[in-house]
């Protein structure tokens, strides 16, 4: 098969020819692309990589938070099933009084599993009696301190590891007592190693809204442990049909929120619900969880989609009685846009509400978060540190310098981690590595100051293994020689052949070689470990080789047939940290 032809000039050594073995294992680091003057050139290859201390970019932990209820058993199950992907619950166990008094009605199966689990627990308190009623039950000093012993009490008799207060239905003109109340519990609970949180209502402005009103951002902020934006019901159950929590108003939320107060403070609140409205007899629209939204979009004649816009999910019915319906709900894809822009901005983590409502996929967005995939905060690029909104990644010092010398984002593609340890399978030992979508960088400190300071791992070999396709017949050697359209490798017992031959020819990395030389070619691709065959996974004829899998794309022009496949992403993907 013939797959064109290579553009670059191609010349050869004979200290690097075919047969010569590079030590240690072809890997080094250079310039790929555009020839550059050889005075220039050797002024790259001899300028030594730049370290940052320590190497590796700070990653920030995301806290995990999921509100538990006592009285819906689809809470527990989903509490029993994902504790282990929670670094904080806030069970609803408490309600205040309008006399000050606390009412428990706390769940002893759900506490001693949160228990043994150890995760964090933080109760949540909500409150009975609602605006003129509560400002009588804290409007003196008095009455608040009597509020927070019975508070403290609890809290140090049950070992909880803090309270969430969740105080709703407030006067505006209230907000100085309700942070009053805030202030001197943190003052009674600070000092015992006791987190103080609190949920409040989603604002985008400083000017009060009647529920919103109450609540002092920068106040709270500052007193707060952790501040819950409750950034739903937008549209809610007494109003309109239309999204619960449109991604564009969320937006506008979490920016106003972080000019009031820290944004490490912040937990996102994400809904995990729906409401279903029914448009002839209006509101109040009933609350559902997704699996009922499943089935409300299985239905006769019922319709259902994906609002890309808001980032939410909808379904229209009709019921048994002839009235049309709407459905706006939560769903994987929705919390997983909340939780990029959670990200994105560099909150201190999320808060689902509430467990048991969810999409059973939700799980592994969440699996995907605190791990070195997970995206970084944004930030303006340096000159020593570039930040790519692609993937919510950075590229830094000697990686950063290898990938603009070596091809850069034509050869490697976007960063798909940030730098981390981890355990070479070839050497058997942690090396600091970054995965991009097409490969792994490794830093050797041995090598430090040489050409091989920066390696590329062997993705081809582990992307085969991985697939089992080490067996298989394509990867068995064979017997040839080299002719005028196959080179033959001795060391592998593999031929490279017609258009793969030419692009391999033609790309490598930069050892100031005249041309493309042999070797440069082998230290970017590696030998072939197998002859070409068709991928049963995509049908298209690929070819692996030790760093690199080569894939023929007929359908795209010329010189865009012959591709190298994404095994940075799909190793990065095999470990459960993407999609």
């Amino acid at each position: 098969m013939s797959r064109g032809t290579a553009s670059c000039s191609r010349k050869r050594s004979g200290s690097a020819g075919r047969g010569a073995s590079l030590a240690p294992p072809v890997r080094s680091r250079c310039r790929l692309g555009s020839r550059v003057s050889t005075a220039l050139l050797l002024a790259l290859l001899l300028t030594p990589l730049s370290w940052a201390s320590p190497v590796r970019a700070a990653q920030p932990a995301v806290i995990r938070w999921g509100y538990y209820v006592t009285y819906d058993q689809t809470s527990w199950r989903t509490l029993e099933a994902h504790i282990g992907q929670l670094d904080i619950v806030s069970p609803y166990f408490y309600y205040l009084n309008a006399d000050g008094t606390i009412t428990d009605f706390s769940d002893a199966r759900a506490l001693d599993l949160m228990r043994r689990s150890g995760v964090r627990i933080v109760p949540m308190i909500k409150n009975v009696p609602r605006w003129d009623e509560f400002h009588a039950t804290i409007d003196t000093g008095e009455k608040r301190a009597r509020i927070i012993e019975r508070l403290v009490r609890l809290i140090d008799e049950e070992d909880y590891d803090g309270i969430h207060i969740d105080f709703e239905a407030i006067n505006a003109d209230d907000a100085p007592l309700l942070t009053a109340f805030m202030r001197e519990l943190a003052d009674a609970l600070r000092p015992r190693g006791k987190l103080v949180t609190q949920a409040i209502a989603a604002r985008t402005s400083d000017t009060p809204t009647a529920w919103g009103g109450a609540y002092d951002y920068a106040a709270l902020g500052q007193i707060n442990d952790f501040v819950v934006i409750m950034a739903y019901d937008f549209h809610y159950s007494g109003g309109s049909p239309g999204p619960v929590a449109p991604i564009t108003w969320v937006e506008r939320v979490v920016s106003y929120a972080q000019s009031k107060m820290p944004a490490s403070t912040i937990l996102l609140g994400i809904p995990l619900y729906g409401y279903d409205w029914d448009t002839v007899e209006g509101p109040p629209a009933n609350s559902v969880r997704y699996d009922q939204a499943m089935e409300l979009a299985s239905r006769p004649g019922a319709t259902s989609g994906y609002d890309s816009s808001e980032q939410e999910a909808w379904v229209r019915y009709t019921d048994d009685e002839g009235h049309a319906h709407e459905v706006w709900h939560a769903n994987a894809a929705s919390v997983a846009a909340r939780l990029r822009l959670m990200l994105d901005e560099g909150l201190g983590g999320f808060a689902l509400w509430r467990l048991g409502h969810e999409d059973p996929a939700v799980w592994d967005e969440i699996a995907r978060l605190n791990t070195p995939a997970t995206r970084i905060p944004a930030f303006t690029s340096t000159r020593d540190r570039l930040y790519f909104p692609e993937t919510g990644h950075s590229l830094a010092f000697g990686f950063k310098q290898f990938w603009e010398r070596s091809g850069g984002l034509m050869v490697f593609g976007y960063p798909l981690t940030e730098e981390f340890d981890e355990l070479n399978p070839d050497l058997g030992k942690n090396l600091t590595v970054q995965y991009f979508e097409r490969q792994r960088f490794e830093y050797h400190p041995e090598f430090a100051g040489t050409p091989y300071e920066v390696q590329l791992g062997r993705l081809g070999v582990q992307d085969a293994e991985r697939r089992d396709l080490l067996s298989t017949a394509p990867f068995r050697p064979v017997k040839a020689v080299s002719d005028a359209n196959c080179d033959y490798f001795p060391e592998t017992g593999h031929r490279l052949c017609n258009g793969f031959r030419a692009y391999w020819q033609s790309h490598g990395l930069e050892f100031g070689d005249p041309g493309i030389s042999f070797r440069e070619s082998l230290a970017l691709f590696g030998y072939p470990i197998s002859e070409e065959f068709t991928d049963p996974a995509t049908g298209f004829t690929v070819q692996y080789f030790e760093r690199a899998r080569f894939e023929y794309h007929p359908e795209n022009p010329e010189p865009y047939r012959v591709l190298l496949g994404l095994l940075g992403a799909e190793e990065v993907r095999a470990k459960g940290w993407i999609r």
